[in-house]
């Protein structure tokens, strides 16, 4: 039984008492423990929302995916535009529907596909690092309250405005009703098994995760520093230059292309490994997609800062002047009558 007892506890996430009980309950079969756990425990909290930012006009919706029992990410997902439809989208519909929507909106005209990326790149972080612990006991506690307040803040200061206005929804589920490469909606779409490395090689199940071959954006300039001294959480750019119709699909989605024009996208370092002559560097477009690239050992890119987004000032201080003018003109039409 105790073989079973650990079996289950690696299968399941449960702690050693469920698995004992469960077990008990079942006399001692594995696969209806399994079953019984699955059915028992909501582990997966599924946060949806949107925003408003005033002060940008930008209008967007996001999904955070979290396994309460392991404490991190299991995906996350953000659209973000200038089209005030999207915030008139329903949050309060099953979890499947809204991530698959959000992400067939990700595909419209006007997204700002820079600013996804960020709102991802930050959500990922600032909840694996400095609100890791009060994120997760909220969570724990029920306290979808506090929650929405910490996930406010880091959408807030992407961008940059205190007084975005946020409406989340929160869906618990159990492990049977989210089965992680199953049901990975942006990847299932394309017919391929979610779980790929690279040259389609299989990873951990749970993980739900793929890997997709890029190619970093090298630079010469005094300012560059060499591959083996980028450190983990480093700011880069690469192209993804994967042919997989699974890999082009997540790549119009993250904005890496335009047409048949690839575009460069900032990513975060995961990791840097030698590999004979070569560097290997792995990077993170958000939680579930990696890249891959394998470099020379002379090369050297740019490291980043982090970015700021920011209205075009000159064109949005003209467009007041002009809408002033207009209204000065009128008013003086009016008063001459």
């Amino acid at each position: 039984m105790r073989e079973n007892v650990k079996i289950l506890m690696e299968e399941t996430g449960c702690d050693e008492g469920q698995a004992e009980l469960a077990l008990h309950s079942t006399g001692d079969n594995l696969e209806k423990a399994i079953k019984s756990i699955d059915q028992l425990l909501r582990y997966i909290i599924v946060i949806k929302g949107k925003f408003i930012c005033d002060q940008t006009n930008v209008y967007g919706q996001f999904i955070v995916i979290s396994h309460l029992h392991q404490k991190r990410i299991v995906r996350l997902g953000a659209v973000a535009t200038y089209d005030p439809v999207i915030y008139e989208g329903d949050i309060n519909c099953k979890w499947r529907d809204f991530e698959k929507r959000l992400y067939a909106d990700r595909l419209s005209e006007g997204c700002v596909h820079e600013l996804i990326q960020k709102l991802e790149q930050n959500l990922n972080w600032e909840i694996a690092s400095e609100h890791r612990k009060s994120f997760f006991q909220n969570l724990k506690d029920r306290n979808y309250e506090e929650t929405t307040g910490i996930l406010r803040s880091i959408i807030s200061k992407s961008l940059e405005d205190p007084q975005l206005k946020v409406e989340m929804d929160v869906e618990e589920l159990n492990l049977s009703q989210f089965k992680f490469p199953q049901e990975s909606t942006i990847l299932s779409e394309g017919g391929v098994k979610p779980s790929l490395s690279k040259a389609g090689e299989t990873v951990n199940r749970k993980e739900s995760t793929i890997v997709l071959n890029t190619e970093l954006v090298t630079d010469a300039s005094s300012s560059s520093v060499e591959i083996e001294k980028l450190r983990k959480n480093d700011l880069i750019l690469v192209k993804i230059l994967d042919s997989r119709d699974i890999a082009q699909y997540l790549s119009r989605l993250l904005g890496g292309c335009k047409g048949e024009e690839v575009i460069p996208l900032s990513t975060i370092v995961e990791e840097v490994r030698e590999e004979g002559e070569q560097w290997v560097v792995r990077t993170r477009f958000s939680p579930g997609i990696l890249g891959e690239a394998v470099v020379e050992k002379r090369a050297t890119v740019k490291r980043l800062r982090p970015q700021k987004f920011t209205i075009e000032k000159k064109k949005f201080h003209l467009g007041i002047l002009g809408l002033t003018l207009i209204l000065g003109i009128i008013l003086y039409i009016l008063m001459r009558r």
